[in-house]
């Protein structure tokens, strides 16, 4: 077999094909072999009528049709291997000629990986993401503790934001009840209306224990369409919350003072959002270094991403039961603006595996039987499902290919982590042992007086960053 690669663009590539005769005529015997399978004709038996029968009765062309079907995709892998492509989507086929006597040819035109010179890693200079908890973080933490043991009490004052509302709300509609949209003393706690967006926070506000406001507004389950309210406000409350002394400390916690008590909020504080910030930081590694180059981004790579982020939110609007374009209507956009930011985020996330598996094969990264078994136990824990579940799950030949990938593209971003810089990063005492980074000498990280990296766009998510880690 001879195959010819042209090159079309940067992430598409022709090859023509031509194949011996003796192999087209051993892909026609093998097709009437096939059809004499299924095909009945009187006077032979099943899977015994000669090729020559079977053509007269089903023409030439349906012999040649199950031929191509059966053996052009088989010559077309023989020949993406021989040239040691990695094609990214299906081909288009073009049949010049297949038939017995000749040689056949073919074209098939498909997009394949791009061919790019990966970027320097060694010493880009990546911000961590903020870890570290201020007095403030403490104070409003404890704060949330303490309304959790607050009491409350009557007070002769306007309403005020957080204040409580003993309300009686009367919903109507042409002069008529509406039941689903009334209320007897109901307590209702007052927010900013420039943050909640609720109307009712907005009139309630400055108004007295005794007083009646009235105004319309649209009401879930009834069509978008406005019913007109009168609320009576019977009385105003506001939270009195337990003095931040060792006796509350005491009472709500295990510590013996309130310094105690301020210590353990930090340190839970700072561990939740050093979790948290070190997953942004795989993000915003990947993010820094895959900006340092000019990838060209195949389609179909892009269109599957974009399939499988629409995939997701799918699943997200069937959890909460509500039809995708009014999950997408509750999300303040459109169809047209999901797609689009859709798109730009797959083009991001293409991109981004493309430069890690780049950096990984250069790397010479390797996947163990102990990374794969890593790799189940942490997704069985960010699943909540038995690691032996998930395994058997995974075995599958199928899921085992991104099961591997998903392992390679890790221990690629680990291998990135170590040779990046790291500006004001956690001392390495905070970080867990096995962490790129952790060791005493603090590699991976730089003054906080180094110069801002450039290139990055933003903090990226850990669920952003598992994105990378694959599909």
């Amino acid at each position: 077999m001879d195959t010819r690669v042209e090159r079309v663009d940067d992430t598409t590539v022709k090859l023509a094909v031509t194949v011996e005769q003796l192999r087209v005529k051993a892909a026609l015997d093998e097709a009437a072999r096939h059809l004499a399978e299924e095909v009945k004709v009187p006077g032979f038996r099943k899977g015994k009528v000669p090729r020559k029968v079977l053509e007269s009765r089903l023409g030439k062309g349906a012999v040649v049709q199950h031929a191509v079907q059966d053996s052009l995709p088989q010559f077309y892998a023989e020949a993406v291997r021989e040239q040691d492509l990695e094609p990214v989507g299906q081909p288009e086929f073009d049949l010049d000629t297949f038939e017995e006597g000749t040689d056949a040819a073919f074209t098939a035109t498909v997009e394949v990986r791009p061919d790019f010179d990966p970027p320097a890693v060694d010493g880009v200079l990546v911000n961590h993401p903020e870890w570290e908890v201020d007095d403030e973080e403490v104070e409003a933490e404890l704060n949330q503790l303490r309304e959790r043991f607050a009491e409350a009490e009557s007070v002769d004052r306007p309403i005020q934001i957080d204040d409580l509302a003993v309300v009686t709300i009367s919903g109507s509609r042409n002069g008529e009840p509406v039941e689903d949209a009334s209320v007897d003393d109901q307590l209702y706690r007052v927010g900013d209306p420039e943050q909640t967006g609720q109307k009712l926070d907005r009139e309630l506000l400055g108004t007295s224990a005794g007083g009646i406001v009235k105004f319309s507004d649209t009401f879930d389950g009834e069509d978008d369409r406005e019913i007109d309210f009168t609320v009576i406000v019977k009385d105003v409350k506001t939270l009195k919350l337990p003095e931040a002394d060792d006796d509350f400390a005491i009472t709500a916690s295990e510590f013996d003072t309130i310094d105690e008590l301020r210590a353990g909020i930090r340190e839970q504080l700072e561990a939740a959002k050093l979790d948290l910030a070190r997953g942004a930081l795989r993000g915003r590694a990947l993010e820094t270094i895959s900006e340092l180059v000019d990838v060209p981004l195949p389609r179909a790579l892009v269109d599957q991403e974009v399939q499988f982020q629409l995939a997701r939110l799918a699943r997200d609007a069937e959890r909460y039961q509500i039809p995708f374009d009014q999950y997408v209507q509750a999300a303040g956009t459109t169809m047209e603006q999901l797609q689009e930011q859709l798109t730009e985020n797959a083009r991001k996330t293409v991109r981004a595996q493309l430069v890690v598996d780049r950096i990984g094969r250069d790397a010479g990264i390797e996947v163990t039987n102990e990374d794969l078994t890593r790799q189940v136990t942490e997704e069985a824990a960010r699943m909540n499902m038995p690691p032996e579940e998930l395994a058997q799950f995974m075995s599958e030949p199928e899921r085992l290919g991104v099961l591997f990938t998903d392992a390679f593209r890790r221990k690629t971003i680990d291998h990135i982590l170590e040779r990046i810089e790291i500006v004001d990063a956690p001392p390495p005492a905070l970080l867990p042992d096995d962490e790129p980074g952790a060791g005493e000498a603090g590699a991976g990280t730089a003054a906080s007086d180094e110069p801002e990296a450039t290139g990055a766009a933003g903090t990226t998510d850990d669920e952003e960053a598992a994105e990378v880690t694959a599909e």
